[in-house]
């Protein structure tokens, strides 16, 4: 008989049965599990091996101002140096293909969905905060231009950005590399930004930062 692709013969010499398998030398005998051959099954598995995967470690978070001449652009976490460290001390993030929302009918004892809009929804980013606190000043200033000290608030101009999120192949050491079918771009102002403290947590501080998105047709 044929058992995963092999030849299986059962001898009964002897008080209990002994099974002898032998490899599957023609590629008409098929196989039990998949009604393939195991030639045709060793392309497709040798395709598949091709493709690669990816991994969820291995990824990119981008944060720049939208308009290189606003205010925001003027503060320490958009100037070269920190630019360069900052897409390591993202230790983790969503990254949100689709948010689309629903709305449902009663047609009969029929429930009919369908779609009434794309939603924008937020992206929430934890970082690793330095030992000068860059992340939570960063929170601060931006805090300081988006209200004024006299109850008005400072137009979106001055406090939009962009945040590009995208995976790289883990084949390829340059983190610059991100191929653009698996990376998603957000026109962002930031929403929240607080810490829990514990004195029983000796972990290093994170701090979680939620951005909403803002206007999608200003993020490319």
């Amino acid at each position: 008989m044929s058992l995963f692709g092999q030849s299986v013969r059962v001898s009964d010499q002897g008080t209990l049965p002994t099974i002898r398998v032998q490899a599957v030398e023609d590629d008409s005998t098929w196989g039990y599990w998949s009604g393939m051959t195991a030639a045709e099954l060793a392309v497709i598995a040798t395709d598949l091996y091709a493709t690669g995967t990816l991994s969820s470690a291995q990824y990119i978070v981008a944060l720049e101002p939208l308009n290189h001449d606003s205010i925001v652009g003027s503060l320490e976490l958009f100037e070269d140096d920190m630019q360069k460290k900052l897409p390591f001390l993202a230790t983790s993030t969503t990254m949100s293909v689709l948010d689309a929302q629903t709305d449902s009918v009663q047609a009969g004892h029929y429930q009919l969905n369908h779609i009434t809009s794309n939603s924008t929804g937020d992206v929430t980013i934890n970082f690793i905060e330095t030992k000068g606190g860059h992340i939570l000043k960063f929170a601060k200033d931006l805090k300081e231009i988006m209200f004024n000290n006299n109850g008005t608030q400072e137009l979106p101009y001055e406090y939009l950005m962009r945040l590009t999120i995208g995976l790289f192949p883990r084949h390829n050491r340059d983190s610059t590399a991100v191929a653009i079918n698996t990376s998603q771009t957000y026109c962002v102002a930031l929403q929240a930004a607080s810490v829990e403290l514990a004195a029983q947590n000796k972990d290093p501080l994170e701090v979680p930062l939620t951005f909403i998105k803002m206007f999608p047709m200003l993020a490319k």
